[in-house]
């Protein structure tokens, strides 16, 4: 009996370090340079960047730019998380603050529909879910910067979406929709 519980034991510690761990557990922690690959980068901005990046747990950095540097403007994607430092709400909270810290931000939306966006130039910002995101990109704020700064905003946001796994068909079920929905299955 002894020998069994023993080699159940070994067997057990020798799974656990070869890590092997449960594929449907999500990720605490996102890194910048995990939204964007060069390649979809390079495909928006028209050269091969060179990426640096800065992780801390308040906020972590990813910085591309040209080579040689100064030959192109620059792209940075910023990322505040929650985590054991920082809420949720403080993460929102973050998020709502610089927008009223810019009287000439505006709103603009997102290919997905769950996340909060707007534009300081030359930065979108975009939060959803406990993750604030700010791109920048350019040095303009016409027409054309604007669209690059969704393009981008907008596969950082679907890869953010795939790394962490997460859930953005969490509709807010109010007594309103209830009824239209009643409504709609009565008509049908």
């Amino acid at each position: 009996m002894k020998k069994i519980i023993l080699l159940i034991l070994c067997f057990s510690v020798l799974l656990s370090s070869c890590g092997i761990t449960d594929k449907t557990e999500t990720r605490d922690t996102v890194y910048p340079s995990e939204l964007i690959t060069i390649e979809e980068l390079t495909a928006f901005i028209g050269y091969t960047p060179v990426m640096s990046e800065t992780r801390s747990r308040r906020v972590s950095d990813a910085l591309y730019v040209s080579d040689p540097i100064g030959k192109e403007d620059i792209v940075e994607i910023k990322l505040r998380q929650k985590n054991g430092l920082q809420s949720e709400e403080e993460v929102k909270e973050y998020f709502d603050e610089c927008k009223k810290m810019r009287p000439d931000a505006f709103e603009v939306q997102l290919d997905n529909q769950n996340a909060e966006a707007f534009i300081a130039y030359p930065t979108l910002h975009y939060y959803i879910n406990g993750y604030h995101i700010e791109v920048t990109a350019g040095s303009g704020n016409d027409d054309l910067q604007k669209n690059l700064l969704q393009n981008i905003a907008n596969i950082t946001l679907e890869n953010l979406i795939i790394i962490t796994d997460m859930d953005v068909n969490n509709d807010i079920i109010t007594e309103d929709s209830v009824n239209t929905q009643q409504t709609e299955d009565t008509n049908s």
